[in-house]
């Protein structure tokens, strides 16, 4: 029998009451590679119950924000130190390249901790000038206890996107990681132990999509931040609106990869190539719309056709693989039917190179559709796979609707050397990251908040911690001289 991971709830690991539990599939070698409970409501209602007790009793949201940042600092040196173990997980869970688990995601996590447990004593309220008679200061607080919802493609480094800015200021919170790729965030809650995070501060509970809803819809918790697709995220804004809770949501793209023909063309296609296939373009900001003028089309596809061909797909643990397994059977599925949906109008360009001896996992090949009309079902809904479609456009405007033409409004990457050409396009394309002459950048400081469908709130930078706080504004009446309204 696969081993197990209990849930962490306050300082005890836990099963669910029910005895039900959550298979955890290798997407490489299509076997159960762990198991972790499925909680229940009741099981979820412990967990807030905990976690309130620590937020209003215990001495987390009390302590000097300097001593709070000197524990995270503490929970950030763990997790590095644990890197070979947290890489592990995630390759073996999700089925991304080990080389990338360890080398991206694990110090991308690392840096972002680092960088909140910076802000603690950093964010500051204000003060509001109305004249000697009245003393006017804002401050901000913890919301209280927060719920964070984790995708299944970036398990370890989203957890943190939510666990940083929550106890930077404060809150205590509760993680639900995709059942999926839960295990890390399973051995996150356990280092925030072992980092001297006071119990009930960092809880885990695991299950399927049932035991996210009931944590979204219990009362006790005061903020929802969820990362997924947008169709979830409709129903976790249903769910908040019920007790009128805090939410940040950051929800699904569809990038529009914007080539000019004045671009550095090998850069351009260094990046595509990158953009397209990493993480077997299961990421919310992947370049699935390669919008390229039509003077420099057929270079940069020839171009960019050789390239891709060199990626090796395949066994995540090798080292020379590019790209690993689609993340489960469903999401494989999901993936090739909307390739069959794009072979009924246009023809499909297989790239890659199949790692020899594959006789198990979800693995698909990077896959061009060339010529496709912009508002295509391919062109218009999220893969999240590698799968590109190839647009084309003659001036300016033209590329401007083309980018805009898409319910999302996530990511926008544009490679241009015209400055006043990258600025202007910048100004009108609507998504909440444009990338100019580069990809998919992430820092931690750089806050990030999708348009229309593709979120709600910001995450990240210090905006992104703002929101894991409530405003109170003080007033003090410095004036004693009778109202002279009142006789």
């Amino acid at each position: 029998m696969a081993s197990a991971m209990e849930m962490l709830v306050g300082d005890q690991k836990i099963a669910s009451q029910s005895d039900r539990w959550v298979e955890v599939i290798n997407p490489a070698t299509e076997q159960v590679q762990s198991r972790v409970p499925d909680a229940d409501a009741g099981d979820v209602d412990r967990a807030v119950c905990v976690a309130r007790q620590a937020f209003e009793d215990g001495p987390w949201s009390r302590m000097t924000p300097s001593d709070r940042g000197k524990l995270m600092y503490k929970l950030a040196e763990l997790i590095e130190a644990n890197a070979d173990e947290l890489a592990l997980l995630e390759t073996q869970d999700m089925g991304k390249p080990h080389f990338h688990s360890l080398n991206h995601d694990v110090p991308m996590a690392v840096d972002f901790m680092f960088y909140c447990a910076g802000l603690c004593d950093k964010v500051r309220g204000s003060q509001v000038p109305l004249g000697p008679d009245k003393h006017v200061y804002v401050l901000r607080e913890p919301v209280g206890v927060v719920a964070g919802i984790i995708p299944w493609n970036f398990p370890l480094v989203i957890a943190v996107q939510k666990l940083g800015p929550a106890l930077a200021y404060g809150n205590v919170i509760i993680l639900k990681p995709a059942e999926q790729s839960p295990r890390t965030a399973i051995r996150l809650g356990e280092l925030a132990l072992e980092a001297g995070i006071p119990p009930g501060v960092v809880n885990v509970v695991t299950g399927y999509g049932e035991t996210g809803a009931a944590l979204c819809a219990h009362a006790g918790v005061d903020k929802l931040s969820f990362t997924g697709s947008s169709e979830v995220g409709k129903l976790i804004m249903e769910a908040a609106a019920e007790n009128f809770r805090k939410v940040t949501l950051e929800l699904g793209g569809k990038t529009a990869n914007i080539i000019f023909s004045d671009a550095d063309i090998d850069a351009a296609i260094a990046s595509t190539v990158f953009t397209s296939c990493y993480n077997s373009g299961q990421i919310c900001t992947t370049g699935s719309r390669l919008v390229m003028h039509k003077r420099i089309h057929d270079q940069f596809l020839d171009t960019l056709t050789s390239k891709l061909n060199q990626l090796q797909v395949g066994d995540p643990m090798d080292a020379g693989t590019k790209l690993g397994p689609i993340v489960t059977k469903e999401q494989y599925d999901r993936v090739n039917a909307y390739i069959k949906i794009g072979q009924e109008q246009y023809s499909p360009i297989e790239c890659g190179q199949r790692q020899s001896g594959l006789d198990a996992g979800y693995y698909v090949n990077p896959t061009l559709f060339d010529h496709v009309a912009p508002d295509a079902r391919i062109a218009q809904e999220e893969i999240f796979g590698p799968v590109i479609s190839i647009i084309d456009f003659e001036d300016d405007d033209e590329v401007i609707r083309i980018a805009n033409q898409t319910s999302y409004g996530l990511a926008t990457a544009v490679w241009t050397n015209d400055l006043a050409r990258a600025h202007r396009v910048a100004a009108k394309v609507d998504s909440g990251f444009v990338w100019v002459n580069c990809n998919n950048f992430w820092v931690a400081p750089i806050p990030y908040e999708g348009h229309r469908v593709s979120g709600v709130g910001a995450d990240m930078g210090i905006e992104g911690v703002e929101s894991y706080t409530k405003l109170k504004s003080v007033v003090v009446n410095l004036d004693n001289s009778p109202n002279p309204w009142v006789e």
